[in-house]
C-alpha cells in the first residue's frame, strides 16, 4: 500500500509526534515522586518539564535546515534513536541534576518531531488531506499533555517512576525501524550551507541562559545570587544581539521580519499567553491537590482528564465556529472560557468538591482547543503559502517556549504567595491569641494529642490554608492577564474581517 493512502503510515507519524507531546508533561505529577527519590524537593518538581521544553526550543529552528540536508525521514529516524537513548538514560539517572540534564537531551532529540511530522505529512498526502490532518495534529497539543501527565502519575504511583522512561522505548525503537526500512529512500536532499551559525550561537546562549536563570531563580534567591545575575548578564545581551543579527541577516535562522505582520504578531502573543496559562493551570492544580489536599494521582488524572474530554468536544464544534464567524470571534470565546475558569478557581479551598474542580477544568479544556484552531488559521493566513513552513516553525517555537517557561513562572509565583500567606496567617498564632489557646485546649483534651503533635498539626492546617489562598491569587492574576488579552482582541474588531471562512 502506498504511503499516501496508508492509515498505518499516518498512525506511525502521529505516534512520533505524540511521543514528544506526551513526554513533555509526563513528569507533571510524577515529578513529585522523581524529585523525592533523587534527592530533590517538591518545590523543584517542575524543573524536568521546563528543561525538556528548553531542549525543544533549541532544536526547533534547525529542523528545516537539517531536514533539507540529510532528508526528513532520516532526521526523524535519528531523532527517534536519540530519543530512545535519552529515555534510557533518564531511567538510570542517579541524581536529580543528572536527571534534568537527560531530560534536556530528551527535549533536544524530540524537538524536531513537531515540524518534521507536518513536513512529512505535506509530502505524503494530498493538500486537502494534509490540511485536515494538520488541524487534527493541533488537537493533540490540547489532549495529549493531559494524557501524558495522567500516564506518568499512574505509573509513578502504582509502580515506579523509572518505568515511565522504559515504556516509550518500546514505541520509539519500532517507529525508527519502520521509517528507516520502508521510507528512507523517499528522502529528497536540498543541500545548502548553514550561513547563520553566529545567530544560532547567540540564540542558544540567550534563550538557554534566560530560561535557566528564571527557572532556578526562586531557589537561588533572585538578585542575591551571583549565579542568577551572571546568567542574566549573559542571556539578555545575547538575546538582544540575536534579534538585531537576525533582522540584518540575508538568510536568518528565524525570520523575525515575519513579525512585522500585525496579524502574525498578535496571534503569537495570544499563543504565548494562553499556552503559558494552560500549562500553569495543569501543574498548579496537580501540585496543590497532590501535596496539600491529599488527592491520589489517579483521582487527579481523572480530574484533568476532563480537560481532554472538553478538548475533543471543542474539536467537533470548531468547524461551526470557523465556518460561520471571523476567527477572532472564536478566539474571543476561547479566551473568555479561560478567564471564567480562572475566576471560578479563585474560590477553591481544601474543602472544594470534585464537581466544582471538574467544571473549572472543563472550561479550560474547551478554551484551549477553541483558541488553537483560530490562532493556527490566522498565523498561516497572515502570509503567502510559501512562507507556511517558517510560520509554522515560529508557531511551534512560541508554543514550546512559553508552555514550559510560563508554567515554571506560575509555580514560582504560587510559592512566593504561599510564603506571604503563611507569614500573615501565622502572625496571629501566638501564646496571646485566644484562638490558639482554644485550639491547643481542644487538641489535648478532646483528641489526646501531645503539645508537639498539636503544634505539628497546626502547621499542617496553616500550610493548607496558605497554599489555597496563594492558588486563588495566582488564578486571579492569570484571569486578569487573560482579560487584558481579551480587551486587546476586542480592539482589533475595529479592523476589517481578517479571513474568510474555510473548510477543515
Amino acid at each position: 500500500m502506498k504511503a499516501e493512502t496508508s492509515t498505518f503510515f499516518l498512525f506511525n507519524l502521529f505516534m512520533a509526534l505524540a511521543l514528544a507531546i506526551l513526554y513533555n508533561t509526563v513528569t507533571n505529577m510524577a515529578g513529585i515522586y522523581i524529585s523525592s527519590d533523587l534527592g530533590g524537593s517538591t518545590q523543584i518538581s517542575v524543573y524536568p518539564m521546563v528543561f525538556f521544553g528548553l531542549g525543544n526550543v533549541l532544536t526547533l529552528p534547525l529542523t528545516q535546515l537539517l531536514a533539507d540536508r540529510i532528508g526528513a525521514i532520516k532526521l526523524l529516524v535519528y531523532g527517534l534513536l536519540f530519543y530512545t537513548l535519552f529515555s534510557f538514560l533518564c531511567s538510570l539517572a542517579p541524581t536529580f541534576v543528572i536527571f534534568n540534564i537527560f531530560r534536556f537531551g530528551l527535549g533536544l532529540s524530540s524537538g524536531v518531531f513537531f515540524v518534521l511530522c507536518r513536513r512529512i505529512l505535506l509530502v505524503f498526502s494530498t493538500p486537502e488531506k494534509a490540511e485536515k490532518l494538520s488541524f487534527l495534529m493541533a488537537l493533540s497539543y490540547a489532549v495529549l499533555p493531559v494524557i501524558g501527565a495522567s500516564f506518568g502519575a499512574w505509573l509513578a504511583y502504582e509502580s515506579f517512576w523509572r518505568w515511565i522512561f522504559h515504556v516509550n522505548t518500546l514505541i520509539s525503537l519500532p517507529l525508527a525501524a519502520y521509517f528507516w526500512i520502508f521510507f528512507r529512500h523517499t528522502d529528497e536532499k536540498i543541500p545548502h550551507p548553514f550561513t547563520d551559525k553566529i545567530g544560532y550561537f547567540f540564540f542558544t546562549l540567550g534563550i538557554g541562559s534566560i530560561v535557566t536563570a528564571l527557572t532556578v531563580a526562586q531557589e537561588l534567591d533572585w538578585l542575591r545570587s551571583p549565579t542568577f545575575v551572571i546568567l542574566m548578564l549573559i542571556g539578555l545581551p545575547s538575546f538582544f544581539f540575536f534579534i538585531l543579527w537576525e533582522l540584518k541577516h540575508p538568510n536568518p535562522l528565524i525570520n523575525l521580519k515575519l513579525l512585522k505582520n500585525p496579524i502574525l504578531a498578535f496571534s503569537l502573543l495570544n499563543l504565548a499567553v494562553l499556552f503559558s496559562s494552560y500549562f500553569g493551570m495543569i501543574i498548579l492544580i496537580t501540585l496543590w491537590l497532590n501535596i496539600y489536599v491529599n488527592y491520589t494521582p489517579l483521582w487527579i488524572a481523572l480530574l484533568i482528564g476532563i480537560m481532554a474530554i472538553a478538548g475533543v468536544v471543542a474539536y467537533f464544534v470548531k468547524k461551526f465556529f470557523l465556518n460561520n464567524f471571523d476567527a477572532r470571534h472564536t478566539l474571543a470565546f476561547a479566551i473568555l472560557c479561560f478567564a471564567l475558569s480562572c475566576y471560578y478557581s479563585t474560590y477553591f479551598n481544601i474543602e472544594t468538591d470534585f464537581f466544582h474542580l471538574a467544571v473549572a477544568r472543563f472550561l479550560s479544556g474547551l478554551g484551549l482547543v477553541l483558541f488553537l484552531f483560530p490562532l493556527l488559521q490566522l498565523s498561516l493566513l497572515s502570509h503567502p503559502s510559501e512562507k507556511s513552513h517558517e510560520i509554522f516553525g515560529l508557531f511551534q517555537l512560541t508554543r514550546a517556549l512559553f508552555s514550559s517557561l510560563g508554567a515554571g513562572l506560575y509555580v514560582i509565583l504560587w510559592q512566593r504567595r504561599q510564603e506571604f500567606f503563611h507569614e500573615r496567617l501565622g502572625e496571629g498564632l501566638n501564646v496571646y491569641s485566644q484562638l490558639t489557646s482554644n485550639y491547643f485546649q481542644r487538641a489535648v483534651e478532646r483528641f489526646n494529642l501531645t503539645a508537639g503533635q498539636a503544634t505539628g498539626q497546626l502547621d499542617v492546617f496553616l500550610n493548607q490554608q496558605s497554599t489555597s489562598l496563594a492558588l486563588n491569587d495566582v488564578f486571579g492574576c492569570m484571569g486578569y492577564i487573560l482579560l487584558g488579552l481579551l480587551a486587546l482582541l476586542l480592539l482589533s474588531f475595529t479592523m476589517k474581517k481578517i479571513n474568510s471562512p474555510v473548510e477543515h
